[in-house]
């Protein structure tokens, strides 16, 4: 048995249902054993700054993908992350947030 976290990716296209099955999964293994990580917390650019370059958040130019792998990697041997918090309400980016890796880290997006 290894003490690193398993890490599970929850994909599919927006309002597929990825945070129902990842809020049911993390229900059910426990939330105090589950680190959610959203991949919408790496995108480049706020909503106004997409809306004027004319990119979607889905084009990989709009995302930090070096910085969400650093952080998987990290998550996956044990260490915290200061990972971005993107506002969905405002389309605007919140302060970062420290994030320790728990028995199971579920990454979804």
């Amino acid at each position: 048995m290894s003490d690193r976290p398993i890490i599970l990716g929850i994909v599919g296209d927006s309002a597929a249902g990825k945070t129902t099955l990842t809020r049911g999964i993390a229900q059910v293994l426990g939330p105090e054993n589950v680190t959610i990580i959203c991949t919408d917390d790496y995108h480049r650019y706020d909503r106004k700054q997409r809306a004027e370059i004319g990119l979607t958040a889905l084009h990989p130019d709009c995302n930090y993908l070096d910085i969400m792998q650093q952080h998987l990697s990290l998550l996956r041997t044990g260490q915290a992350i200061l990972k971005p918090i993107y506002n969905h309400t405002s389309g605007t980016f919140d302060a970062p947030e420290y994030i320790k890796p728990s028995k199971f880290v579920i990454v979804e997006g």
